[in-house]
């Protein structure tokens, strides 16, 4: 519980600060270097294969799509929303039209106020929170 009001606090004070501050920066630096750490101290020996079968891992595709279809299709299609997404700013910036925002205008938009910043940085938070800690169970 703590961390979740850490988390929040942090968000609230980063809200807070101007975008292009040398404060700002610092402080999503050092969240990206506890993310770090966390995600090393948090994950040592508890990964559900080693690493080196993880990264071998792309070779199977075809037996990971009998395996277990459901979660290649989830892939592929987070590869086609990827793909979308670098098209759609590819779009907007070959354009250079306003009637296509890219997606750096849309989060600029977005962070505009305090709250908008601050609601970005919780997510972003809590993003980082499961991809450090988060699907890790011991072998």
């Amino acid at each position: 519980m703590a961390l979740v009001v850490a988390a929040a606090a942090f968000s609230w004070w980063e809200g807070g600060l101007s975008q292009s501050s040398t404060a700002a920066h610092a402080g999503i630096l050092a969240a990206i270097g506890v993310g770090f750490v966390s995600a090393v101290a948090l994950g040592a020996g508890r990964q559900a294969v080693p690493s080196a079968q993880w990264a071998r891992g792309p070779v199977a595709v075809r037996r990971h799509w009998v395996d277990s279809p459901a979660a290649t299709l989830g892939v592929v299609v987070w590869v086609v929303l990827i793909l979308a997404a670098i098209g759609w700013d590819l779009n907007s910036f070959a354009h250079q039209s306003h009637d296509l925002p890219t997606l750096s205008s849309i989060f600029g938009h977005l962070t505009s106020t305090r709250g908008g910043r601050a609601t970005v940085v919780a997510l972003w938070l809590v993003f980082g929170a499961a991809l450090a800690a988060g699907w890790r169970r011991p072998r």
